[in-house]
């Protein structure tokens, strides 16, 4: 059998080519010690704008959705870059240094929600019915597979972003107001409260192209029927709130014009009651 000699050049060309892959293609990794979801900003009533490089002033340690006002639920997730900036690497000044290409690009966030005791089940007890196809399928959708969506936000290095994330879309929502409507009528339950936790992460890309993830946030959201309306009857409508059903109180006079369950509403206060 006769041998194959390599040709010297070829050799050297392929070791040329191996030696400039890294550079060429850059991997999916997880960073959370330099893309890191801090905490979640809570937009406070009156400042219901987001600014670039918005730091948490207001934080939520968890939410409040009500099923009977809305059926969906943003989420804004506070962003830090941890990376040092080249400057600060290299030691180099500005007339020798590279450009800087520290800065991070968040383009993507993935979503899971654990629905706790309202995932979909195809089997019947004593307390669950058992669901429909599709609502079996929403369930892996949101569950197992997760959902992504697009998002924007830049951020320097060693500084700070937030990113709004349609956390509870209205596919999935309108899920959970029919499991809440079941444990209301069939279960006699008068003031329900339900916990579901949402999980998210997010992807960056730095100037020079390597993309990272960020760690994973967990949310947890309390779901309830009606306790976002406010018992005090005031006869006027005050501030409202950045995102109507979550997280701040309504007055009850505005309670039957943005619900989505407006028959739930409590009666209709008049000024001097």
């Amino acid at each position: 059998m006769k041998k194959r000699i390599l040709n010297p050049l070829r050799i050297g060309a392929l070791a040329i080519l191996l030696a400039a892959v890294p550079g060429l293609v850059t991997c999916d990794h997880a960073s959370p010690e330099s893309l890191y979801i801090v905490d979640a900003l809570a937009l406070p009533v009156g400042n219901c704008v987001l600014r670039p490089g918005q730091t948490a002033t207001q934080i939520h340690g968890y939410g409040v959705l009500d099923l009977m006002i809305t059926n969906q639920y943003w989420l804004f997730p506070h962003l830090r870059n941890f990376l040092d900036t080249l400057a600060t690497l290299t030691g180099e000044g500005p007339s020798s240094l590279q450009s800087e290409v520290n800065y991070i690009t968040v383009k993507r966030a993935k979503v899971f929600v654990d629905m706790g005791e309202f995932t979909p089940s195809a089997v019947k007890t004593s307390t669950t019915p058992k669901d429909t196809p599709a609502n079996l399928a929403l369930g892996y959708k949101y569950g197992t597979q997760g959902v992504e969506w697009i998002v924007n936000a830049s951020m320097a290095p060693k500084s700070d972003s937030v990113v709004e994330v349609q956390a509870i879309p209205p596919e999935l929502g309108n899920l959970l107001d029919t499991k809440m409507k079941d444990v209301i009528d069939r279960l006699k339950v008068l003031s329900p409260a339900v916990w579901i936790t949402i999980y998210v992460t997010v992807t960056g890309q730095t100037l020079d192209g390597h993309v990272m993830h960020s760690n994973e946030f967990s949310y947890p959201v309390m779901l309830c029927w009606g306790c976002l309306v406010n018992g005090f009857c005031s006869g006027t409508v005050s501030t409202t709130p950045c995102i109507i059903g979550q997280d701040d109180l309504i007055d009850p006079d505005l309670c039957p014009y943005v619900a989505n369950n407006p028959d739930a509403c409590f009666p209709k206060c008049f000024p001097g009651q």
